[in-house]
């Protein structure tokens, strides 16, 4: 599908992008770009990427897909600084978890014959780096692509064609709505896992006592607090919004709890479970 891929950032997500193009054969060469030496020589011994570099202008020479798979806040800065060294025809995507601000600036900031689909592959773990990267990540999950009026037709058919190549299924839709439905999908899930770590700060000791329904609902709260810094902010609106919904509903349950309404508590219970179990 591409001559030459780079990715630039080699964590869980670029290094596992690395290692799934090339089981399925959609690039002659990989070309990887981090920041540190250490994860490089990391990602070359596990054959994530062909050669690697620390220099991203360097990087992105003569690729024809270029794979932004940095934190949300450094994507907008990293497009910036390749903009002069992007071949003319080549496409240019993020994997970031956040659509809004980066497709707006990146669409003004990347020069004319060079085009820019937005790209949020939903899959990945509270793991973080190079040593947890998966070949296998990326099947079967959804990755939502995002359209707007400067979006190039035949460049969103490419970059559609290269993530179902993944074994993804494809949804497409504006950042506007991305940011609205991943916030409340994603974003909101790891507020309330965040605030329910927090609100259990007992004793350590107390802690071995954790069953199942403690440990998978905290899981989430695992992930990087930077990556996760990063998304809040750039979403901050939608979430706070889904924030005083979450609220809502929990009120409901403290006003059931505090009435002794068995029957209130019950219908509560059931809609939950009505929707979890449809899905």
């Amino acid at each position: 599908m591409f001559r030459r891929v780079t990715i630039i950032g080699l964590g869980l997500i670029g290094s596992s992008l690395g290692l799934a193009i090339k089981q399925r054969h959609l690039a002659r060469e990989i070309i990887g770009v981090s920041r540190k030496n250490a994860t490089i020589r990391k990602a070359l011994a596990l054959k994530a990427v062909d050669k690697a570099t620390l220099d991203v202008k360097k990087g992105v020479k003569c690729s024809d897909l270029i794979i932004l798979a940095v934190p949300v806040l450094k994507i907008i800065d990293i497009a910036a600084k390749i903009k002069d060294g992007v071949k003319k025809g080549a496409v240019v995507i993020d994997a970031g978890s956040t659509k809004g601000d980066i497709v707006k600036n990146i669409e003004m900031i990347l020069p004319g014959g060079v085009n820019f689909v937005g790209s949020h592959p939903l899959a990945g773990s509270e793991k973080s780096g190079v040593f947890y990267a998966e070949k296998g990540l990326f099947k079967g999950a959804y990755c939502i692509l995002t359209r707007t009026s400067r979006t190039n037709k035949k460049a969103l058919g490419k970059v559609k064609r290269f993530w179902m190549s993944l074994g993804m299924k494809v949804e497409i839709m504006s950042p506007k709505r991305h940011d609205r439905l991943i916030s409340r999908l994603s974003h909101l899930p790891h507020a309330v896992s965040v605030a329910l770590s927090s609100s259990a700060s007992c004793n350590k000791k107390d802690l071995r006592l954790a069953a199942g329904g403690f440990k998978d609902t905290t899981r989430i709260a695992s992930g990087s607090p930077e990556l996760w810094k990063d998304i809040f902010i750039t979403n901050r609106k939608n979430i706070s919004r889904d924030i005083r919904l979450f609220k809502k509903e929990l009120s409901k349950i403290e006003k059931a709890l505090k009435k002794g309404d068995a029957v209130m508590l019950l219908k509560l219970f059931k809609k939950a479970k009505c929707i979890r179990d449809s899905f």
